[in-house]
C-alpha cells in the first residue's frame, strides 16, 4: 500500500515540481551553451559558478514547493479527501515524506555534483603549479590547502542532508500544529514562528549532544580520520557525525507526534 501512495504522491507532486526543474534545466543549458561557445577556462569557471547558483536556487525552491504541497494536500481543499483514504495516517504521512524528499535530494544531489565540478574547473583553471604555490602559501599561514577545503565542503554538503531532513520535518510539523487551535488563529506567523523554535531547539540540541559524544571525522591532506578526540591544527577541517546522526534521529522521531496530531486534534471541515 505504501508504494502505491508513494506512486501516487509523485506523479501529483510533478506537477509542481516539474516547472522548477524545468528552469533550473533551461539554465544549465545556456550556461553550458555559453561556455562552449567561449571557450576560454575564465568563462568555463565562470558558468560552472552560473550552474551552482542556478541549482542552488533550486534547491530553496524545491524546499518551500514541498511545504506548500504538504500543506494543501494534508489541510488544504484536499486535505478531507486525503485524510479519508483507507490507509493509516502514518503510510500517508510517510508518503508525503519521502515523495517531498525525493524531490528534494535529487536537486540536491545535482547541486553538489555542480559544485564538485566546479572545484576541477577552478583547479584546471589554476594550473597544478598555481595549485602548489597557493598550497605552500596557505601552509606557511596554518590554513588548510585546496584540497582539503574541496573535500570539507563536499563532506560538509553530505551532512548538510541531515539538517535538510530535519527542516523538512519541522516544516510538517509546525504545519500540522498550526491547524489546532489556539495557534490556528496566529495564521501563517504562527505557522512561521513555530518552524524557527522547533528548528532552533532541535538544532542547539544536536550541539549539545555532538559535544557530550563527539564522534569527529577530521580532513587533512593526506586522510581522513573518524575519532573521539576534538583536537584539530589549523590546517585541518573538522566535522561533528555526531549532530548529523542526532538530526536524522530527531527527524524520525518527529514523524510519531505527528501522526498523533493528525489522528486525535484534527478535525477539517
Amino acid at each position: 500500500m505504501f508504494g502505491k501512495l508513494l506512486k501516487n504522491d509523485l506523479k501529483a507532486q510533478w506537477f509542481s515540481v516539474s516547472a522548477i526543474y524545468f528552469c533550473a534545466l533551461i539554465a544549465v543549458v545556456v550556461f553550458e551553451i555559453g561556455a562552449n561557445v567561449l571557450k576560454s577556462e575564465k568563462h568555463i569557471v565562470l558558468c560552472g559558478g552560473g550552474v551552482f547558483l542556478a541549482l542552488l536556487i533550486a534547491s530553496f525552491t524545491t524546499l518551500f514547493t514541498v511545504a506548500i504541497m504538504f500543506n494543501n494536500t494534508m489541510f488544504g481543499r484536499a486535505g478531507y479527501l486525503t485524510l479519508t483514504l483507507p490507509v493509516k495516517t502514518g503510510s500517508l504521512l510517510a508518503s508525503k515524506t519521502v515523495s517531498g524528499l525525493i524531490w528534494i535530494f535529487t536537486v540536491y544531489a545535482l547541486l553538489i555534483g555542480s559544485l564538485v565540478l566546479w572545484f576541477h574547473q577552478i583547479k584546471t583553471l589554476l594550473g597544478d603549479q598555481m595549485a602548489d604555490t597557493i598550497d605552500s602559501l596557505l601552509n606557511i599561514f596554518g590554513v588548510p590547502t585546496v584540497r582539503t577545503i574541496t573535500i570539507g565542503v563536499i563532506i560538509a554538503c553530505i551532512l548538510f542532508a541531515a539538517i535538510i531532513l530535519l527542516l523538512v520535518q519541522c516544516m510538517h510539523l509546525s504545519l500540522t500544529l498550526s491547524q489546532i487551535k489556539p495557534i490556528s488563529s496566529f495564521g501563517k506567523f504562527g505557522t512561521i514562528v513555530l518552524f524557527f523554535v522547533l528548528i532552533g531547539v532541535l538544532l542547539s540540541l544536536s550541539g549539545t549532544v555532538s559535544d557530550l559524544l563527539p564522534i569527529n571525522i577530521i580532513i587533512s591532506e593526506t586522510s581522513i580520520l573518524f575519532t573521539s578526540s576534538s583536537e584539530t591544527s589549523d590546517a585541518t577541517m573538522n566535522f561533528r557525525l555526531t549532530g548529523a546522526l542526532f538530526n536524522i534521529v530527531a527527524s524520525i522521531v518527529l514523524h510519531f507526534p505527528m501522526v498523533f496530531l493528525i489522528n486525535k486534534k484534527i478535525n477539517l471541515k
